[in-house]
């Protein structure tokens, strides 16, 4: 019953409140901004389509929730008329009509007989209060449940990669990556998911020297975590081989290693990393593998068989292949546990805002210098997706139902925070239809000191709106291919 219910939650409820509360804050971040400037608004509606619920406040503001909770939007005085893309005959003619019905005293309450300055920031105030709702979800997460962090230390270099070849060595500390600072280990692998062949200059610490090292992030394939897997850049630093459990009853316990040895060769190869450990044991073929174990100051030599068991992949499948049957770890001192005070909180919040931010902005730039593919977009299929497979990692181990409820909360806020800087930054381009469009109309009158000619507007916003269908289906058919919906079909007819 509690499996049941959790996803439930995952999938009906997750993905319409995560996108409910970004687009509903986006839209308010216009409604405030107009009632400070004094504009008269007509309508607030949470949601789209037919009212479930409606009423006015004491403005004469109509508020609705609408039967699609998928967003919403804010609705001024004089929308949807001819003065939605103005120009001055347009202008002449709208100032008539309300001077005519409702006095000459009620033109200044409309949005387009406003000072240009009040116009521009009515429109950015949507895309602000994104960036300030994510910065208010990084800091509460981080002031009430801090975070862990694993310390920039290098525990484990895969044989044959990036970080390989340019030099890296366990033990290495990463103090800087093309001059930024990096704080922990988390940081590092964000910063080359990214930079796939780029080459990073790394500042580190070596037997208390600073020496600089240059590595090139390789473009593979890497699990997400739910399953799936994306092509990112990877420099190749994994886990310590470091037996962190022995099963009992297998090869590995049998043969004797015992949790907290650290493997340093086997069959007379040097074994860098815990991935390295793996991969020398799925290609035994099944034969004994002589091992050199460091264990309480000494190496002390284990001969251990892996045997064939059947254990879930990266992508939860039931898989059948050669096991020790041995977990990996982090030596505890690489793991740090970290509480933020309120200063503390609010200042990361701002930091985490501006590093997806940072981290969109540069993503958008090498695809249209068409460095790196496009099909990482995700829509509204990969969005929900992410969402309920969030919701449900979040819950996962939970002990009764407001637990998972607490775990799914938690996860979920982490992923509002992140949309929200993506819906923010989105809407700043300069696209009409958006909020950037219109404030490049306003850049435009505040040089030619006239609005843009209403046919020219018009055709900017057809323009515009049909980017934006292409961008959103583009992004679907990426979310689509992704969950092999097309391979599905054609194994139908083939």
């Amino acid at each position: 019953m509690l499996g049941f219910m959790q996803s439930a939650i995952a999938y009906i409820i997750a993905f319409p409140l995560v996108i409910l509360v970004v687009v509903t804050v986006h839209e308010l971040g216009h409604f405030w901004a107009a009632k400070a400037c004094k504009v008269e608004i007509e309508k607030f509606s949470i949601g789209f389509g037919r009212a479930i619920v409606s009423w006015r406040d004491r403005d004469g503001v109509q508020w609705q929730i609408g039967w699609l909770p998928l967003g919403g939007y804010v609705r001024f005085a004089g929308d949807e008329n001819a003065a939605s893309v103005p120009d001055q005959q347009d202008l002449a003619s709208l100032r008539t009509a309300i001077e005519r019905r409702e006095g000459q005293a009620a033109v200044s309450r409309y949005l387009h007989f406003k000072p240009l300055w009040q116009r521009a920031f009515i429109v950015v105030a949507g895309p602000l209060a994104n960036f300030v709702l994510a910065i208010v979800l990084f800091a509460a997460l981080l002031g009430v449940f801090g975070e862990t962090v694993r310390r920039p230390v290098i525990s484990g270099v895969n044989a044959g990669s990036p970080a390989a070849a340019a030099g890296f060595r366990q033990g290495d500390v990463i103090l800087s990556a093309d001059g930024r600072t990096v704080k922990n280990f988390g940081e590092l692998e964000t910063y080359a998911l990214l930079r796939s062949d780029v080459p990073i200059r790394f500042k580190i610490e070596r037997d208390k020297q600073t020496l600089e090292l240059v590595a090139t992030p390789a473009l593979v394939e890497v699990s997400d975590g739910f399953g799936g897997s994306q092509k990112a850049g990877e420099l190749g630093f994994g886990a310590p081989p470091l037996i962190a459990n022995v099963e009992p009853g297998s090869a590995a316990d049998k043969a004797g290693l015992r949790r907290g040895d650290l493997v340093q060769k086997a069959d007379g190869a040097a074994i860098g990393s815990f991935e390295d450990l793996t991969q020398h044991v799925a290609q035994s073929g099944g034969r004994p593998i002589a091992f050199d174990v460091y264990r309480d100051g000494a190496t002390i030599q284990v001969l251990a068989t892996p045997r064939l068991q059947t254990r879930p992949d990266a992508a939860g499948k039931p898989s059948t292949r050669l096991l020790l049957g041995v977990a990996g770890g982090l030596p505890a001192s690489d793991v740090q546990r970290v509480r933020y005070n309120p200063v503390e909180a609010l200042a990361g919040g701002v930091a985490r805002t501006w590093d997806v931010l940072e981290t969109t902005v540069y993503y958008l730039g090498r695809v249209i210098r068409l460095e790196v593919s496009a099909e990482q977009i995700s829509g509204p299929i990969g969005i929900a997706k992410t969402s309920g497979q969030l919701a449900q990692a979040g819950a996962a181990g939970a002990a009764d139902f407001p637990s998972m409820l607490l775990g799914s909360a938690v996860a979920l806020i982490w992923l509002s925070a992140i949309l929200s800087v993506s819906v923010g930054f989105m809407n700043l381009l300069p696209i009409p239809v958006l909020d950037g469009g219109h404030l490049l109309f306003y850049a435009y009158e505040a040089v030619a000191r006239r609005p843009l000619g209403a046919r020219l507007q018009a055709a900017g916003y057809r323009v515009g709106l049909a980017l934006l269908l292409s961008f959103m289906l583009f992004a679907t058919w990426n979310d689509l291919q992704r969950l092999s919906v097309f391979k599905f079909f054609g194994g139908l007819f083939s």
